[in-house]
């Protein structure tokens, strides 16, 4: 049985490229969870196991590594560096007790890795900062900690640091090693800040000094509170300090003992083995062989394998798992129970989702939500490319987003289209290049139609006779109606003047229907028509040929005739972004948004200690359509946006007449 204080669990983030997942291969190997160590170029990596991930050389999931060994039982999860797959770092940094933020030389302190960093640290979450490619061509260690002193703080101290920079990267030096350097009197004031030894403070203040066996027992309490992020030097290809980042994880890293876990009503849970059952789920993954598979933290109680599982969506019987197991890559090794702090896996359980909280049966649930993930932003709509993809589409795409959160799929009942909604268009095409290996269903994807509205802007009268005779009863039916524009947010309202019973008064619903149907499906764009009264008020009718099929006609004929004459106009989505860019960046990304997006900026502001700029504007949908592609490039990727719909506003004549035209054009094409 492991102790509280002898669980490790780690989580890697950062930037692309930095090294991360090099690390965790290194780390593994060390600890003997694979028999050689993995390599990313040559595609053994053990926790890179999807095509997409070796085809792109880069991690597009959450990997995981565990191990037991010397008493201790670690658990690494590897993330990706895309911010475009963030969900996958946002879930391993919340489930685990140490951060691991992964900076290269080579590229610096990056928005990205940063910002990574910063959610982990509001989430109270210890970090500790490892700097890789310090054997690179113009590689400083000292100007990257200099760098991360100034971009997140003075908490950022060496521990770890290399004897040179650059190709003569030889070896690893502690802080321990040496009482003159520099780094460490910066060590023992981060780790005094933390104390709650009053002696040992008073005796610090006056001697300026801690012993080595001092500085050790003080400093998990520091790094856990955040008053200290440890900066590690190593090289994970060549194996340079990995055996002393091992050391420092092994005697510093907090555990489950030292982190607190509160639930949604500010209540600490308590780690307590002989507690009630309770436990979240922050990752999901569809297995071919094995079906749906959980990873799970258990916050509380002991979980065992015979265990009946319930979740908010299960029945009261609970389910049977399939197995209670622990993974590295696609290993899998059956466990018989788990205890608090540990993670785990357990598979065929239905009723336990993404972000959900689990327990035994009889066991009340706790609430315990994981924290928001980010909307995602871009949107295709996409069309099955045979009949058999139609029937197997439905399924699949709720499998993919079943293990992704910023992943969705809806079909939109205005535009009649399927449209999948994810972080980027890369995150949109892995999951495309997802839904054909897994589950053999092809699509074809474009940029989806824009949901317009229309209204009118002046009053208009209109008619029209409806006149049909073919041998026998005819059909016959005349109306004339006005029409006029009422306030934004006031529907469409139909009136009835007809006086003197031109048109009999058990016909004049069936005028009404013909035009709900007309407004349903528009006159200009086959858009919804908004904000109007529609008043009939005169007619004509015939005793034997008059019908409801005839006034129906009359009616939506009638309605369309003056809709015309009201000068009409196209309501576009409006949509409001709150755009976050590094401040070198603001004033282009602010004259693209008023210059070539009709865009409005509201308001702006500055986060992160004045180092990125806010800006909030307004921007027509059909302009920001492809705003992430745009902004990554603009922004080298530092960028950020989030979208919501603001209002629906007239498009200027100009641009209403293109879109005229292209509808058009389009129609005649169908």
């Amino acid at each position: 049985m492991t102790a509280l204080d002898a669980i490790r669990n780690v989580s890697f983030v950062g930037h692309p490229s930095s090294g991360k997942t090099s690390l965790v291969d290194a780390l593994a190997f060390l600890l003997g969870a694979s028999a050689r160590k993995g390599s990313v170029a040559d595609k053994t990596s053990v926790v890179d196991i999807e095509p997409e991930e070796h085809e792109k050389g880069h991690t597009l999931q959450g990997g995981m590594v565990q191990v037991s060994k010397d008493g201790f039982l670690w658990t690494f999860l590897d993330t990706p560096g895309y911010p475009d797959f963030v969900s996958s770092a946002n879930a391993a940094m919340f489930a685990t007790d140490l951060v691991v933020g992964v900076i290269s030389c080579a590229s610096g302190v990056t928005y990205n890795a940063r910002k990574k960093l910063e959610t982990a640290q509001a989430w109270k979450r210890g970090c500790a900062i490892v700097v890789t490619h310090v054997d690179g061509d113009n590689a400083s260690f000292e100007q990257t900690v200099e760098e991360l002193r100034k971009k997140i703080g003075a908490v950022c101290v060496p521990v770890l640091f290399p004897d040179k920079s650059g190709a003569g990267f030889s070896k690893v030096i502690t802080a321990f090693e040496s009482d003159a350097n520099d780094f460490r009197r910066a060590l023992m004031d981060r780790v005094m800040d933390a104390c709650n030894d009053e002696a040992l403070l008073n005796r610090y203040l006056e001697t300026e000094t801690l012993s080595e066996e001092e500085l050790r027992e003080h400093m998990p309490r520091a790094i856990a509170a955040g008053k200290l992020v440890p900066v590690l030097a190593c090289n994970p290809i060549s194996g340079v300090g990995v055996d002393k980042l091992l050391d420092f994880l092994h005697d510093f890293a907090p555990h489950p003992d030292t982190s607190i876990a509160l639930d949604a009503d500010g209540k600490e849970i308590k780690p307590d083995p002989n507690g009630a059952l309770a436990g979240f789920a922050f990752n999901v993954k569809s297995d071919p062989h094995v079906g749906k598979i959980c990873i799970v933290r258990v916050l509380r109680g002991t979980l065992k394998s015979a265990d009946p599982i319930v979740g908010p969506k299960s029945n009261d019987r609970g389910e049977k798992m399939g197995g209670l197991f622990r993974m590295t890559g696609k290993k899998r090794d059956m466990v018989e129970h788990a205890l608090p702090g540990e993670i785990v896996a357990f598979s065929k359980v239905e009723g336990v989702h993404y972000g959900e909280t689990f327990s035994r049966v009889g066991t009340p649930l706790v609430s315990f939500p994981l924290p928001p993930q980010p909307e995602p932003m871009v949107a295709l709509a996409v069309v099955p490319k045979t009949r058999g993809d139609e029937q197997k589409i439905g399924e699949a795409l709720h499998k993919l987003a079943a293990e992704d959160p910023t992943y969705k799929s809806a079909f939109n009942p205005q535009t009649h289209e399927l449209v999948v909604h994810g972080m980027s268009e890369l995150h949109l095409q892995v999951m495309e290049h997802r839904l054909k290996r897994r589950y053999g269903v092809e699509i074809t994807s474009h940029l989806p139609r824009i949901h317009y509205k229309e209204t009118v802007t002046r009053p208009a009268e209109g008619q029209y006779r409806h006149k049909k005779q073919s041998g026998g009863r005819g059909q016959f039916g005349e109306c004339h109606v006005r029409i006029r524009p009422l306030p934004k947010g006031s529907g469409v309202v139909f009136t009835d003047a007809v006086v003197g019973g031109s048109i009999p008064r058990n016909l004049i619903p069936a005028v009404e229907k013909g035009m709900r149907e007309i407004v349903a499906k528009g006159v200009l764009t086959h858009s919804e028509v908004v904000d109007l009264d529609f008043e009939v008020h005169d007619g004509k009718f015939h005793e034997v040929d008059s019908d409801e099929a005839s006034f129906k006609i009359a009616g939506a004929r009638a309605f369309m005739d003056a809709f015309k004459k009201a000068h009409p106009v196209l309501l576009e989505p409006m949509m409001e972004l709150v755009v976050s860019v590094p401040n070198e960046s603001a004033g282009a990304i602010f004259s693209d948004l008023t210059s070539h997006r009709r865009g409005h900026v509201v308001d702006q502001w500055n986060e992160a200690d004045g180092a990125i700029t806010v800006i909030k504007a307004h921007a027509p949908l059909s302009t920001v359509l492809t705003y992430q592609r745009e902004l990554k490039s603009q922004t080298s990727g530092e960028g950020s946006y989030s979208m919501t719909l603001h209002d629906y506003s007239p498009v200027p004549a100009n641009e209403q007449a293109k879109i005229l035209a292209q509808f058009s054009h389009k129609h005649e094409e169908d």
